[in-house]
């Protein structure tokens, strides 16, 4: 927990951010969506008008449907069967959310934490979260809408981050090319004094992508979650996301060889309510889909 210098310190950062540079704006499909998801008597229909505004998306959305993961046997035509027949409302509002926020950010194609293997790891952790939040209590269990946008953008800030500063970001990008074993966070702390980026690498990744979402009015649940997706020792309201958010993380981390029951983080396992067995079981599932969960990652890297 930061402490009250910390506190004025990381307020002057952010201060001093504000005054050189500008944040790019919330996209105007965001921020339809954004009032859409404010109305409590908002409809399916409401929301396919507005994402029918983008063609591009609106296409992407029904390939997104139609992808063989969601084991929708029959034609999927336009966004409004897309809704209503396989994604659900809630979740093509947090998707198409998602896919607005990305569109205002742009960041080199290649290297570990360049944007095609953001989407890579967005698109498996919104699923393994959501899967992971299915499986919960059910007065634990989020909104699995919510579940799927708090995966997608956790790792925002590194967006922001490269959008903001390339020459640094490419730094950073060969950095953890050549530590594939290290942390970003760890990465940036080592970048702090390289170039212009100084300030906004001392505040990390994570709490830049929620100053964004800050300022861009997104859901508080999805602000706390991208300050806190590092921080192991959080509590509070949104706990339950941050730290299923955390936990599919070390799960992607070690997709390629995962551990014994015994080798998973007890204390977010006690936090969730679940069993080892639970999370290996569906980590198990979602990774044996990587070739379909490629896939849609790609759909909706030409989406953003």
């Amino acid at each position: 927990m930061a402490t009250l210098v910390e506190d004025d310190k990381i307020r002057a950062v952010e201060q001093r951010i504000q005054r050189v540079y500008e944040l790019p704006p919330m996209p105007e499909l965001g921020r339809r969506i954004l009032e859409l998801q404010s109305d409590p008597d908002a409809s399916v229909r409401q929301l396919a008008d507005i994402v029918q505004l983008d063609p591009s998306l609106a296409a992407q959305v029904i390939r997104y449907a139609s992808s063989s993961y969601y084991g929708y046997s029959g034609r999927i035509t336009n966004i409004h069967e897309a809704i209503a027949r396989v994604l659900g409302y809630d979740m093509v509002l947090n998707l198409t959310l998602g896919l607005a926020a990305g569109r205002s950010l742009h960041i080199p194609d290649h290297g570990p934490l360049g944007l095609t293997r953001f989407w890579e790891h967005a698109v498996c952790s919104a699923v393994l979260v959501q899967k992971l939040g299915a499986t919960l209590p059910e007065t634990l269990r989020p909104p699995p809408g919510l579940s799927y946008l708090c995966g997608l953008l956790h790792d925002f800030g590194i967006l922001l981050l490269g959008h903001l500063f390339p020459p640094e970001f490419q730094l950073l990008n060969k950095m953890a090319e050549a530590n594939p074993g290290t942390s970003v966070s760890e990465l940036e702390q080592r970048l702090l004094g390289m170039g212009q980026a100084m300030d906004m690498l001392s505040l990390g990744h994570a709490r830049i992508g929620a100053w964004l979402m800050q300022a861009w009015t997104m859901p508080e649940a999805l602000q706390v979650t991208l300050m806190e997706h590092h921080n192991s020792e959080y509590r509070g309201d949104y706990d339950i996301l941050v730290h299923l958010v955390q936990l599919a993380d070390f799960m992607h981390l070690h997709r390629a060889d995962l551990p014994k029951p015994s080798g998973l983080p007890k204390r977010t396992l006690s936090l969730l309510q679940l069993l080892p067995e639970q999370v290996l079981e569906t980590s198990a599932e979602v990774f044996a889909d990587r070739r379909e969960l490629t896939s849609l990652s790609k759909m909706l890297m030409q989406a953003s």
